[in-house]
């Protein structure tokens, strides 16, 4: 288990690090954070870091599992919630709003 805090630890950090880059690194005027590219890959790196139901394996799938269940009504929700691309901006969006720049 420490193994995996540590990874999880790293992953956090490595998250952090790229969103104040995103918002100090100009590029032809704007930051790189004002991009809806840079905005979808910060906002998969945020999910990636967070998601649970690969670590299962084929039991995440498997009826009458506590995963599979959760993981069809999250499912439903996002369907609900919108495409996810737009969730991803949405995402991004709130994520650059709490990202101090370094620099």
């Amino acid at each position: 288990t420490s193994v995996a805090a540590a990874a999880l630890g790293f992953a956090r950090r490595a998250f952090e690090e790229a969103l104040a880059h995103a918002t100090a690194r100009k590029m032809f005027g704007k930051t790189l954070a004002d991009f809806q590219l840079t905005q979808a890959r910060l906002a998969q790196m945020a999910t990636g870091i967070d998601a649970a139901v690969q670590m299962f394996g084929g039991l995440g799938v498997v009826s009458e599992q506590p995963v599979e269940r959760l993981y069809r009504e999250i499912r439903a929700l996002r369907i609900y919630e919108g495409a996810t691309e737009v969730q991803q901006l949405i995402i991004a969006r709130e994520l650059l709003a709490g990202a101090v720049p370094r620099g």
